[in-house]
């Protein structure tokens, strides 16, 4: 079983095509997609953060 979108999962647990431990186990790889995708941003934005502070642009590093 590949990863769903949270609404496609929702769809397919409501239509009772997913057992509840397949929609748990699918909701639990979108929350962590999200986890890692704010990570990035907020690595990005605290460089970009820091970068001002400094006056320093990463690609003058």
């Amino acid at each position: 079983m590949g990863n769903y979108t949270l609404d496609e999962v929702i769809k397919r647990w409501t239509r009772g095509d997913m057992t509840t431990e397949q929609t748990v186990g699918q909701t639990l790889l979108i929350v962590q997609d999200i986890a890692r995708r704010v990570g990035t941003l907020e690595k990005m934005w605290e460089e970009g953060r820091n970068s001002r502070k400094t006056g320093k642009d990463e690609s003058e590093e």
